[in-house]
């Protein structure tokens, strides 16, 4: 069985190096450069795509070479994760975590995002705010886990406490840096044509910074996932981080590896949804960058 699954994932493993090396030597002269290529042709598509079927294959074949202790074959992983997901459990862990990364991400976004536009536009805000964020924004979230649990105890107000600590102080100053890179013609722009600050923040800088702070949310909501397995493992009975936590402790890999499978679907869909979002809402930023 070893062999054959070496085979298998030797051959896939050739098969994306035979693509990127026809991509590498493609004789149209296109751009290999991000920069200069926004448009990706059919064989970058398949590179895309198909990148996770790679990394897959070199992971079935360290698996299938037993070069390291308690790794799993990806088609063992495959099966426990189908498994979980059709007797309905992953389905139901992947909903509660979900849910729970919504709510404190989402509180965390509608107070940090703001405070970070008012913060990065006036004077007066950023004098305020951003000495005690740059302070707040190096202690990391995990060291007050103590201290929740003695005001909070392990219910699911601790978990999106944990949460939105960990994202709050990093959306404020990434959004007061998006804000610090507003073109100021535009801002000039806006004072010419006799606007007020305060007409300036809402008809100039905040339209211009929005592409780029739902960016911004797009990286921060992977990170809050990592917060959430943090909180889930200190104190949970339902959640991805418990049922990884459970896995590891009966020594379940392949369903410790299906639970860390979940995560990442779920971030790639995330992600891919936001993007969407992104370009379905602001086409003049995309088209303004030329991508």
């Amino acid at each position: 069985m070893n062999l054959i699954s070496l085979l298998i994932f030797g051959l896939i493993a050739i098969g994306y190096i035979v693509l990127l090396v026809t991509v590498l030597n493609n004789k149209k002269g296109d751009s290999l450069l991000a920069v200069e290529s926004r448009k990706s042709n059919r064989k970058m598509n398949f590179v895309y795509w198909l990148s996770p079927f790679f990394f897959v294959s070199i992971w079935g074949i360290v698996s299938s070479l037993n070069t390291l202790n308690n790794v799993p074959s990806p088609i063992d992983v495959i099966q426990s994760f189908f498994n979980l997901l059709f007797s309905g459990k992953l389905l139901f862990e992947a909903a509660v975590s979900f849910k729970r990364v919504i709510i404190a991400f989402g509180c965390a976004a509608l107070v940090g995002v703001p405070i970070g536009l008012f913060a990065g536009t006036f004077v007066l805000a950023n004098k305020i705010v951003l000495p005690v964020n740059s302070f707040l924004r190096y202690i990391p979230p995990t060291a007050f886990i103590s201290l929740l649990i003695v005001y909070l105890g392990v219910d699911e107000m601790f978990k999106y406490t944990i949460i939105f600590l960990g994202m709050i102080f990093f959306i404020i100053q990434m959004v007061i840096d998006v804000v610090d890179d507003v073109d100021m013609k535009y801002i000039e722009l806006g004072k010419t044509s006799g606007f007020s600050n305060w007409k300036i923040f809402k008809k100039v800088i905040v339209p211009f910074s929005l592409p780029r702070v739902l960016d911004v949310l797009r990286i921060n909501i992977g990170a809050a996932w990592t917060f959430l397995v943090v909180a889930e493992i200190v104190g949970a009975d339902r959640g991805l981080g418990h049922l990884i936590a459970i896995s590891q402790r009966f020594m379940r890999i392949d369903d410790l590896y299906a639970g860390i499978l979940t995560f990442g679907i779920i971030g790639l869909l995330t992600d891919r949804l936001l993007s969407v979002c992104s370009r379905k809402l602001y086409k003049w930023y995309y088209i303004e960058l030329n991508r």
